[in-house]
């Protein structure tokens, strides 16, 4: 077995135990927090699983963002300028979302978002099309991805930290 696929099969455990890890503590969420009262299209979610979403991003497609930007330094000017892009759309993103902190289970109500489960969606493509997209030639296309990937995992990050801020400044409201 090469070390690449050994790789990919390693963060694959990390995903697989990652999301695992996510489910008992969703679980466990929603049978703490039954009497949190949640408007249409609001849920609720534990911090943990938010600063945990950076993680995942960075197992999923880390290695194409590497491979990609070990190619020249153009590449990694495309990954910056994708990064540039991704903070304030992190923080845009953490705005809309965040309703309120529910400070006594550690979780927070955010809004539901479509555009969440398309990015997850979008990672896991790459993931998955990660030999494809390393071999590609076209060098206008692999600058356009790298910063594209960048800044979806920029935007993880950046919206995480703003959601964790935003939470800490949060005063302590009852849970129902």
């Amino acid at each position: 077995m090469s070390s690449s696929s050994s790789g990919a099969s390693d963060s694959g455990y990390l995903v697989l135990a990652v999301l695992i890890f996510i489910a008992i503590l969703r679980s466990r969420s929603i049978r703490q927090n039954r009497d949190v009262v949640l408007n249409k299209g609001e849920r609720l979610r534990p911090l943990a699983i938010t600063t945990l979403d950076p993680l995942v991003s960075i197992v999923l497609i880390g290695s194409v963002l590497w491979s990609l930007m070990s190619r020249s330094d153009g590449h990694v000017i495309a990954a910056l300028i994708g990064a540039g892009v991704g903070v304030p759309i992190g923080m845009a993103r953490a705005r809309v979302m965040y309703v309120r902190a529910v400070k006594e289970s550690h979780c927070v109500v955010f809004r539901r978002s479509a555009m969440e489960y398309g990015l997850l969606g979008l990672l896991l493509v790459l993931r998955i099309a990660e030999s494809s997209i390393s071999h590609l030639h076209n060098e206008f296309v692999t600058y356009l991805l790298t910063g594209g990937i960048a800044l979806a995992v920029v935007e993880s990050i950046a919206r995480a930290a703003a959601i964790v801020v935003k939470y800490r400044r949060d005063p302590a409201l009852p849970a129902a």
